[in-house]
């Protein structure tokens, strides 16, 4: 029996399969089987695989399109390893990831979900950085995603065992759906270092899947609001979405309004909690400065703000972070 099952969906990845299995088959950690799951491609991406002759990979071809959350749980009838390793059809793996995720989770029985950063390359160079210990995780779910979804490795017995399933509906986003409809469940760990790098296609080409992700985003935070039974209203919500998305709607809003609701969010943990209340404020101060950057607010309003605020004193921004913004404050003088 593997150790580790890696579920690769794949659908129209002809330019990039062949470059992303090399990644897989030149780990270090060798325990694995690789199940590729073609969702009824167009192009020659079966060829390709085809063409890779390793009894550790296995070709699954969908008889129908799933979409990304429907191939993830069809694979689930063919998972032998104990632990399953999330990959994209168009990322590379750093040969390392699978060797240094296995020895977390074998050294951490606590954690069930460990990811890494992940480097982009393309269309942009950006570090995609998250949280290290689960209890910041949890709450960065509030807002975005906990990890980078292609960098993650769950413990099986999550899906086996505890019944956890992708929503198959969902053509996009159902990787943060499934984070924020099993907040309570997820121990999701982040390693310091990226072991993937990211493919970021065109702008042309996301244009429309940035907007409809951002859509079911909208629609996952309010499902979890309601869950969660914390009210709010048309105005709250507006105000919970533009902070999350740090969308263009952050110049309707005022910070009083945003300050009001981060501490609204508080106060309702200390009588639903979920999460760890320190852990909350210093995830909160963090979205704080955030907002406060982004925000287009004229001469040192913004910066103001921020160090009135209580949520200041449990941000941990990174020092030269900081030193951004006093400088764009100043230059706005």
């Amino acid at each position: 029996m593997c150790k580790v099952t890696i579920v690769l969906p794949v659908y129209n990845v002809a330019p990039h399969i062949h470059a992303t299995i090399e990644s897989l088959l030149l780990q270090t950690f060798k325990n694995f089987e690789l199940l590729v799951l073609d969702d009824c491609s167009t192009d020659n991406t079966v060829e390709i695989v085809r063409s890779f002759v390793d009894p550790r990979i296995k070709l699954i071809v969908n008889p129908s399109n799933l979409g990304r959350a429907g191939t993830d749980n069809a694979a689930l009838e063919y998972v032998q390893g104990e632990y399953i390793a999330k990959m994209d059809g168009d990322d590379i793996c750093h040969p390392e990831r699978l060797a240094r995720q296995v020895a977390y989770l074998e050294q951490h029985p606590e954690v069930n979900v460990v990811g890494s950063f992940m480097q982009n390359f393309g269309a942009s160079n950006y570090l995609n950085r998250y949280p290290a210990k689960p209890v910041d995780t949890q709450v960065l779910t509030l807002f975005t995603l906990p990890t980078g979804n292609p960098s993650a490795m769950l413990r099986a017995s999550l899906f086996k065992q505890n019944g956890l399933r992708y929503d198959p509906t969902l053509r996009q986003t159902e990787d943060y759906d499934f984070c924020m409809r099993y907040i309570r469940e997820l121990q999701i760990a982040t390693l310091q270092e990226p072991l993937i790098q990211y493919r970021v296609p065109p702008n042309s080409q996301k244009k429309n899947i940035l907007s409809e992700r951002a859509t079911v985003s909208d629609v996952v935070r309010e499902k979890f609001l309601q869950d969660w039974q914390l009210s709010y209203s048309a105005r709250e919500l507006m105000v919970y979405n533009s902070i999350a998305m740090l969308k263009n709607t952050l110049q309707e809003i005022s910070l009083t309004e945003v300050e009001m609701w981060l501490q609204k969010i508080v106060r309702h943990n200390e009588k639903k909690n979920i999460f760890d209340d320190l852990a909350l404020k210093r995830g909160l101060g963090e979205r704080w400065f955030e907002v406060c950057y982004m925000h287009k607010q004229s001469r040192l309003n913004s910066i103001r703000s921020f160090y009135r605020s209580s949520f200041a004193d449990y941000s941990s921004v990174r020092l030269g972070k900081k030193a951004k913004l006093w400088a764009q404050m100043l230059l706005r003088f």
